[in-house]
């Protein structure tokens, strides 16, 4: 009897960690190292929609960058390059409106243009781009690895 109520109360234990630990959101979570990387839904060139959760069980790199900041777009390229040596999941995330302009640039910069995403109005909240341009690193777990 002693041996069912203690095996009944690990099972119950164990539920209720779960329970809790699926309920934590992220949302309001700081941009820092260390803590789950903010969602955001971005979408491709081609208008593709995703979440940046969906790219769990990779490393991800997310370059905010702008065509009119010329570091930036030297940055695009470089981790472009970076990710295709290192097989990271490279997001050339424009800031700019002008979508096409972008893709201009892309071309003219020879990044390939299946890493030039955009994103929802959030982004400038959650990943802080009040200065501008900025460089996140994720791990596979979703954990910001590296903000520059």
């Amino acid at each position: 009897m002693n041996f069912k109520l203690k095996t009944a109360g690990i099972f119950a234990g164990v539920a209720s960690m779960v329970v809790l630990t699926s309920a934590v959101s992220t949302k309001n979570v700081p941009l820092e190292v260390g803590n789950q990387a903010p969602e955001i839904s971005i979408y491709s060139a081609d208008g593709e929609t995703m979440l940046l959760s969906e790219l769990k069980g990779e490393n991800v790199i997310v370059n905010f960058w702008s065509v009119k900041d010329a570091e930036s777009r030297i940055d695009n390229v470089r981790l472009a390059r970076e990710a295709e040596r290192t097989g990271a999941k490279y997001i050339g995330m424009c800031i700019d409106s002008d979508r096409e302009l972008a893709a201009e640039v892309m071309k003219a910069d020879r990044v390939p243009m299946e890493t030039l995403y955009f994103a929802d109005r959030q982004v400038n909240d959650e990943y802080q781009l009040a200065n501008g341009t900025r460089i996140v690193k994720i791990d596979p777990y979703g954990i910001v690895a590296a903000i520059d």
